[in-house]
């Protein structure tokens, strides 16, 4: 498969966008992740030839075209070529809702926590969302303030208190698909039978900075002052 990515109305921006694919299938040794953010392949590059996608069943593949903008974007289009060597092959656009926006101040800890929420989603119906977490120190991103080092630091989404899924990144971690399961039709708990049986999910996804690298951001200190996620 050969794929061509293009924004016509401005081409300066594809230096600052990237494609990925995603298989959608279980994933983990026993095929019991259900998450579909284990499989992710990043292409840096938006002129792709000879892809090679393995069969994996009825799951199939994500195509996610993502990118942080250098200035505020005009109306435009992305435009999408194709050319494969299956005549089943098909793209089917997955309709997002709106962008949701959420800011809260860097309270330190002696463990390092900057945030810790509830994920709340629909009951009935799975929930496909991408996440993107930035850390800014007064209202500006990091490199643009003099003397201050870019900050490791670990995104982790927690399913009844296990850690399903962890990333790491300086300043900026971007999640771009993650799967997150309903409740509907789940035992509260599994079965004595059947131990690993699919039960009610209760996630929460949480952020921590790496203390062993910047130990001073679990006090408050001119650096730790006045930082936001």
């Amino acid at each position: 498969m050969h794929i061509k990515i293009d924004t016509p109305a401005d081409r300066y921006l594809l230096n600052h966008i990237r494609a990925k694919i995603i298989g959608r299938g279980p994933g983990g040794a026993d095929e019991s992740d259900l998450t579909e953010a284990h499989d992710v392949v990043c292409l840096n590059q938006m002129n792709l030839d000879d892809i090679k996608l393995k069969a994996n069943g009825s799951s199939g593949y994500c195509l996610v075209v993502e990118g942080v903008m250098p200035y505020n974007t005009a109306e435009g289009q992305l435009v999408l070529d194709t050319l494969c060597n299956k005549e089943a092959f098909a793209l089917h656009e997955v309709v997002q809702c709106e962008p949701v926006e959420y800011i809260d101040a860097y309270v330190p800890t002696k463990y390092g926590i900057i945030f810790q929420e509830k994920i709340v989603i629909s009951p009935s119906d799975h929930t496909s969302a991408a996440l993107n977490i930035k850390l800014l120190k007064s209202g500006q991103e990091f490199a643009q303030i003099e003397g201050m080092a870019p900050k490791y630091f670990r995104v982790d989404i927690l399913d009844n208190g296990k850690p399903i899924y962890s990333q790491t990144g300086y300043n900026q971690i971007t999640i771009s698909h993650f799967m997150f399961r309903c409740n509907q039709g789940l035992p509260d708990k599994a079965e004595d039978e059947n131990p690993d049986a699919e039960v009610k999910h209760n996630y929460v996804i949480q952020a921590l900075f790496d203390l062993h690298e910047w130990p001073a951001g679990k006090t408050s200190n001119d650096e730790s002052a006045d930082i936001t996620w």
